[in-house]
């Protein structure tokens, strides 16, 4: 009975110690997928100031109808409050859908010398009704 008491106790001892290196292994391997460095952070949803000190960028959008859609359309979008420290950087607008927050499209361009603001033209015609959200992330 002894010996079966310690054989039972010797397992349970090995299972415990293969998973708490199986459990510490997958949270070590899951936070090292998180890019976290001096001007990016890739993982959630929040702002990060690395080279803005003066505010935040914004992104508006103005309108054109277009015959084909039938509807009015994004014609240009455009990102004001960029400062000079961010020249050269790559700025990337993301336009939402009002159904589910659901990415329509992404337009990248740089920001210009100097700062200040930075027109870009989306590629495709999206449907102005479908657009409920538009966010601005400097790169780099």
């Amino acid at each position: 009975m002894k010996t079966l008491l310690t054989n039972l106790i010797k397992r349970k001892t090995i299972f415990a110690t293969v998973l708490a290196l199986t459990i510490f292994g997958a949270v070590y391997g899951f936070a090292a997928t998180l890019n976290v460095g001096a001007n990016t952070l890739s993982a959630g949803n929040a702002t990060v100031a690395s080279c803005e000190s003066t505010g935040t960028p914004t992104g508006t959008y103005a309108l054109a109808y277009d015959t084909t859609l039938a509807a009015y359309k994004i014609s240009t979008i455009t990102v004001t409050g960029l400062d000079a420290a961010c020249a050269t950087k790559s700025v990337s607008v993301t336009l939402t859908s009002s159904s589910g927050g659901t990415n329509l499209a992404t337009i990248t361009g740089t920001v210009p010398a100097g700062g200040g603001s930075l027109a870009l033209t989306p590629g495709s015609p999206i449907a102005a009704s479908t657009v409920s959200g538009v966010s601005v992330a400097i790169n780099g």
